[in-house]
């Protein structure tokens, strides 16, 4: 990829948001959504299709696309310009028979296909999840050594397993999550962006975000600081985080947030969706394959930010739990 980037529309740098959808109500996503719309960032929010009604479940209060305000508001988003993504069939693991519906769902109440996906971390039928993630042995075993999962727990991709969709999940997604970093400027982590990687056919594409997991760390991540250094070194900022997650309070939006997304907004960015920039990034290169060497230090480099991640948690005040069964 070339160093220099010529953004559409002479634009300086680009910026977007994957919304994951855990806890989102409508009640606590709207006026985030609605606040950027006003300002003209649009971003991609994933959903859930399909309700979890098979026992407990920490997500349980989450809207999905079978209550039907939320639904009718996920509509209006995508009519706006947002991008409408996939972020598992439910907040609980899916069968493959679960998948299926899922997607007709999607189709149904939407009318197109998810294009970008993110797995939601405990589900069973996460494709290249835990272990699998890592391409390199000695990341496969430092993951098992730290993270203590069981082996094979997910099985998306394997076709003797009840949570088996990579089939579905080839036709239609062209873009997968892998990684998430601390640095507002994805160009710093790895050019390779987005990236293919043969042994993985399952994914078109995968990308890497910068990761803010609650409204507290996406107002960090945001600072002043760190736009002014985005827009100086003209780069990619793609963040991960939950609007469930403390940005809403009272129908009102975190005031923190609602300043730094309007001082953002006030520079000379390209504010679209996940998809698009990845599209964008894309057809810059007729090669997407990834080297073996950048996919050893983007591997490595995500060990490194997740011990960093654990040390710097952020704290916030938990405006979900209203609507939702968790501590």
């Amino acid at each position: 990829m070339k160093k220099n980037i010529v953004y559409p529309e002479n634009k300086e740098f680009a910026f977007t948001i994957f919304d994951d959808t855990d806890v989102s109500t409508l009640e606590n996503i709207r006026p985030i959504y609605d606040y950027l719309y006003s300002l003209g960032i649009l971003t991609t929010k994933s959903v859930w299709p399909l309700r979890f009604n098979d026992g407990y479940s920490d997500f349980a209060g989450s809207h999905t696309l079978e209550d039907k305000e939320y639904a009718e508001y996920v509509k209006q988003l995508s009519a706006r310009g947002f991008e409408i993504a996939f972020h598992g069939a439910s907040m609980e693991s899916s069968t493959r028979k679960r998948t299926i519906e899922a997607f007709k769902k999607f189709y149904d109440v939407l009318g197109f296909f998810p294009r970008s996906y993110a797995t939601h971390a405990g589900n069973k039928e996460n494709i290249y999840w835990g272990e699998n993630r890592f391409q390199f042995i000695v990341f496969k075993q430092l993951y098992r050594l730290l993270y203590h999962k069981i082996k094979n727990y997910y099985s998306g991709d394997n076709q003797d397993s009840v949570y088996y969709w990579a089939d579905i999940c080839q036709k239609y997604i062209n873009y997968a999550r892998t990684f998430t970093f601390h640095n507002i400027n994805l160009l710093n982590i790895s050019k390779s962006l987005p990236y293919s990687i043969k042994s993985r056919p399952v994914f078109e594409s995968f990308f890497f975000t910068a990761d803010a997991n609650n409204v507290e760390e996406f107002n960090e991540l945001l600072c002043i600081k760190n736009q002014d250094k985005l827009e100086q070194e003209r780069g990619v900022c793609i963040i991960s985080t939950h609007f469930g997650k403390g940005f809403v309070k009272d129908n009102e939006l975190h005031q923190k947030t609602n300043y730094l997304l309007q001082r953002l907004a006030k520079r000379n960015g390209w504010f679209v969706p996940v998809s698009t920039v990845l599209d964008f990034l894309k057809s810059r290169s007729s090669n997407n394959y990834i080297g073996n060497f950048s996919l050893f230090m983007l591997e490595f480099k995500w060990f490194l930010h997740a011990f960093k991640r654990k040390l710097k948690n952020r704290e916030y005040e938990k405006t979900e739990l209203a609507y939702l069964n968790i501590k």
